[in-house]
């Protein structure tokens, strides 16, 4: 009587045992979650991730420049030379100043609250501002090789918008 008993109990252990293999890597995955909880990430320029701007066919620099002196600009002089960097992902991106200073060459957006620092912004083709850069990252050549990079990491990973 007792030799029918064993399989039921054995295919009962294995049962168990799968779902044990199973839930290891989740408990696993959410301790390390929940106590060893990853850095942020690495970012030379501010993240902001807020509407900013209408919606637009390619991504946008925009210049914000507190008056239209000599900062606001360097300020335009470095949105063209971060544009033309991208190489072939040139065309993806235009640029563009805020309503407070204006250039004939380059389209003016309405002032948003979300871009009332003076600096360069980067604004996603869905009028998000991305990040933000002030005129002090962006006056050294090695701020604007790190700027140049994380404007062709942005757009290499987001290849569907612009």
């Amino acid at each position: 009587m007792n030799a029918p008993q064993a399989p039921k109990k054995n295919g009962r252990l294995v049962l168990l045992g799968l779902f044990a293999i199973a839930a290891i890597p989740i408990l696993a995955a959410q301790a390390a979650y929940q106590w060893w909880r990853p850095a942020g990430g690495r970012t030379f320029g501010q993240l902001i991730a807020q509407p900013a701007a209408p919606q637009a066919a390619t991504w946008r620099l925009v210049t914000v420049g507190a008056d239209c002196g000599n900062d606001w600009q360097s300020l335009l002089v470095a949105s063209r030379q971060l544009r033309l960097a991208q190489g072939q992902e040139t065309d993806r991106i235009s640029r563009a100043t805020s309503g407070r200073c204006g250039d004939a060459q380059l389209p003016a957006l309405p002032a948003s609250t979300h871009m009332d620092k003076p600096g360069l912004y980067l604004v996603d083709p869905h009028g998000n501002a991305v990040t933000y850069y002030t005129s002090a990252q962006l006056g050294d050549v090695e701020g604007q090789r790190k700027v140049i990079k994380e404007i062709g990491s942005l757009l290499k990973n987001n290849k569907g918008l612009g």
